[in-house]
Parts: structure tokens; sequence; C-alpha cells
């Protein structure tokens, strides 16, 4: 009887100690650089057209973590107007259309390996932000541009469904 209570005790220690041990881990999530020299493609949950959006020669460098996608851009006026205007005609499950302006001038860090980021003048970032049965029903697609850039924010036609806010 007591080879059976030693047991009981020993499995009970070891699921305490297991239950502690996952209790105090560190959660990480997934991600990675998106290549550049390659196209990107969606993972399931992007909006109709984020996928042509992101596929031009303008893109930089791109990472992704978890359910968030982030795109850097480099180019022109011209380049960016037109990205504008893409971005503001994708609907669905993204609500609003902002652009944010940053001081300064952008730089395309990834969380994965890059220590000194490449310039860029603007970048995409695109969430999932909401979920019901295994589908997303909101995703966050949001503009950043560095008004130190290459070129002055007054040279861009900006659509009018865009909401423009100033950054922190």
């Amino acid at each position: 009887m007591s080879t059976r209570l030693d047991f009981r005790k020993t499995i009970c220690a070891t699921l305490t100690g297991c239950a502690l041990v996952l209790a105090c881990w560190k959660a990480y999530g997934l991600g990675g650089n998106h290549p550049n020299n390659l196209p990107v493609r969606s993972n399931g949950n992007w909006p109709e057209g984020m996928a042509d959006l992101v596929n031009t020669n303008d893109r930089v460098s791109g990472y992704w973590v978890n359910d968030g996608d982030f795109f850097f851009f480099s180019g022109s006026a011209t380049n960016f107007t037109r990205f504008l205007r893409a971005y503001s005609n994708i609907q669905g499950i993204v609500d609003k259309h902002t652009l944010v302006l940053h001081e300064g001038v952008g730089a395309a860090k990834s969380a994965y390996g890059e220590k000194t980021g490449l310039s860029c003048d603007w970048e995409l970032h695109g969430i999932g932000n909401g979920w019901k049965a295994g589908v997303i029903t909101n995703y966050v697609l949001e503009v950043h541009f560095w008004t130190g850039g290459k070129f002055s924010l007054s040279d861009v036609s900006i659509p009018e469904n865009i909401e423009v806010k100033k950054g922190k």
C-alpha cells in the first residue's frame, strides 16, 4: 500500500511541477520576414486587394508577427498617390482608412534580424482585429507616412475617404 501512495505522491508532485513551469514560461508568437524579392501571399485573412497593394516594386521590406503584417515602401509622390488610391478602394472587413503622419524619416526595421533599418517613405500595417467562429470579422489597415522624407505630403493626392491623423 505504501508503494501505491508513494506513486501517487510522485505523480502529483510531477504534475504540480509541470504546471508551475508552464505557468511561468514566456509565451512567444510566431513571425518572420516577408522576402522582398518574392510576391507575398495572404495568410487567408487579408482583405481583398491587399495582396495587390503590397506586391509592388516600391516595397523595400516587410515582416509578420502572428496575425499582423508590416510592409515598408520607398518611392515618389506619384507612387504614394497611386498606393493611397488603391488603399482607399479596399473594402469589406476594413472599417476605415487611416493615414498616420510622423515627423522625421522612416526606417524599415524588422523584428527579425535587421539591425539597422533601410530608409522608407511609408508603411502599411495590417492586423486582424476580430474573430468569430475562426473567421476574421474586422481588419485594421493603416498607412504611416514620414513627413521628413524624399517628398512632401503636399505633392500627394489623398482620397477623400482616408482619415489623416498625427502620429506619436
